[in-house]
C-alpha cells in the first residue's frame, strides 16, 4: 500500500515545474531511486568506483527492484561496497563484497529474489555476515560509533527488532535493524542527513510512530542485552515480560511516567549508558519511570511494587490480600531504598528489608506464587 501510495503520489506531482519538485525532494528526504546500468556517477565526491564494486552494483541494482530493492541508488550501493572488505571472488564467504556479489548474480540467475537479494544488500542478512556486524562496520566507517569498539556495537545491536524483510521503501521508517541499514547505506553518500537516522537509539524516521504502544518483546529485547552482569534487572527473559505485562504501557514517547514505554525508553538509553539508565529499566522504575511525589510519601518505586504485587499475589493471597495491599504504599514508603536513584539491580537487590529487595521477590513472583506469602509475612527481605 504505501508503495502504491508513492507511486500516485509521483504521478500527481508530475505536472509541477522541475523546481518544485526538486524543493518537495529537499523538504520530504526523497531520493532519487532511477538507476542508469551505463551510470558511472559516484555521488559526487567519492573516490573512483573499483571493478568490483560497479560490477556488483549493476548486478544489485538490475536483479534486485521493486520490493526486494536493497539500495535506493546507484551511488548508495557504490558508497557502501568502498567500505566494505572486497573477500575473494573464488570463495565468496563473510562480511564482503564477493560474497554480496555472488548473491547478486544468483537473484538474477535464478529469479529467486526473495532468497537472495536480503543477502546481497548492505546487512548480508546472515549469509555474508550478520547484519548487525555489517551495521556496525559501516556506522563505524560512514558516520562514528556511539559506543567504544564495533565489537560492543555488534553487542548492543543484538537488542534491536529485526524485520523479516529488507526493502528501501518499506524498511526507510520504523524501529528496526533494517531500517538503520537503510540509512547508514545512504549515510555513505550524505552523512550528515543519514548518520543520525542509522543511531543506536531510536531516531526518526527509525523510531515508532506517535501514539505507539509498545511491545514488551521490544522492550525486553533491549533491556536484557543492554542491561547485563551487575546491572541486569532482571533474571530472564520470562522475568522481564511477566513483570512488564503487569505495568501500564503508555506510549513510546513517555519519558518519565511508571510505564513499560519509559522504560524501553531508557533502555534504548542503557545502550549507551548503561550504568546511568539500567536502573531506571528495572521492575520500580528507580523514580525516573514514576517520579517520586515530595510531601505524600508516595514514591516512584513503591507504586511500582505495589502494583506488581497486587498484579502477581492478589489471586495467591485471596482474602488476606486486602488487608496487606492496603497498607502496601505506607509500609514501603517507610523502608530503605523508597526514593529515587536506589541503583536497582539484581545483583544489589538479594537479602536486606529494602524495597529493592521486594521488588526482585515480586518479580519472581509471577512465576513462584510461594514468594507472595513469604513477602506478605516479612520473611523474604529480612
Amino acid at each position: 500500500m504505501r508503495r502504491m501510495t508513492g507511486l500516485l503520489s509521483l504521478a500527481l506531482l508530475a505536472p509541477l515545474s522541475s523546481l518544485a519538485w526538486l524543493g518537495c525532494q529537499a523538504i520530504a528526504g526523497i531520493e532519487d531511486r532511477t538507476f542508469d546500468p551505463g551510470s558511472s556517477d559516484t555521488g559526487g565526491g567519492q573516490a573512483p568506483v573499483s571493478e568490483q564494486c560497479a560490477s556488483y552494483c549493476a548486478d544489485v541494482m538490475e536483479s534486485c527492484t521493486g520490493e526486494h530493492q536493497v539500495y535506493a541508488t546507484l551511488a548508495t550501493c557504490q558508497g557502501v561496497c568502498a567500505l566494505l572488505p572486497a573477500g575473494d571472488p573464488l570463495e565468496p564467504v563473510g562480511n564482503t563484497v564477493a560474497c554480496r556479489a555472488r548473491q547478486a548474480e544468483l537473484a538474477g540467475a535464478t529469479g529467486e529474489v526473495g532468497v537472495h537479494c536480503r543477502a546481497a544488500g548492505p546487512g548480508g542478512n546472515g549469509e555474508c555476515g550478520s547484519n548487525c556486524e555489517s551495521y556496525c562496520a559501516l556506522r563505524a566507517a560512514a558516520c562514528t560509533l556511539e559506543v567504544a569498539t564495533e565489537e560492543e556495537c555488534v553487542a548492543m545491536c543484538a537488542g534491536l527488532k529485526e524485520v523479516d524483510t529488507f526493502d528501501v521503501i518499506e524498511n526507510h521508517d520504523g524501529d528496526t535493524l533494517q531500517c538503520r541499514l537503510v540509512h547508514v547505506s545512504s549515510a555513505t553518500v550524505d552523512p550528515e542527513e543519514h548518520c543520525p537516522h542509522a543511531s543506536l537509539t531510536p531516531v526518526q524516521p527509525c523510531g515508532d510512530p506517535a501514539g505507539t504502544t509498545p511491545s514488551c518483546e521490544d522492550f525486553c529485547r533491549a533491556a536484557m542485552t543492554s542491561c547485563t552482569g551487575d546491572l541486569a534487572v532482571y533474571e530472564s527473559r520470562t522475568q522481564c515480560l511477566l513483570v512488564c505485562l503487569a505495568l501500564p504501557p503508555g506510549t513510546t514517547e513517555d519519558r518519565t511516567e511508571n510505564t513499560v514505554g519509559c522504560r524501553k525508553y531508557h533502555a534504548y538509553s542503557a545502550m549507551l549508558a548503561p550504568t546511568t539508565h539500567c536502573p531506571h529499566t528495572g521492575p520500580g522504575g528507580d523514580g525516573h519511570c514514576g517520579a517520586d511525589e515530595p510531601g505524600s510519601g508516595v514514591t516512584g518505586n513503591c507504586v511500582s511494587y505495589c502494583t506488581l504485587f497486587e498484579a502477581a499475589c492478589k489471586p495467591t493471597l485471596g482474602e488476606a490480600y486486602e488487608g496487606w495491599g492496603a497498607a502496601c504504599q505506607d509500609e514501603c514508603s517507610a523502608m530503605t531504598g523508597a526514593a529515587h536513584d536506589s541503583g536497582y539491580s539484581v545483583a544489589s537487590a538479594e537479602g536486606g528489608d529494602t524495597v529493592a529487595c521486594r521488588l526482585l521477590h515480586v518479580s519472581r513472583a509471577f512465576e513462584n506464587p510461594d514468594e507472595c506469602a513469604a513477602l506478605a509475612d516479612g520473611i523474604a527481605c529480612q
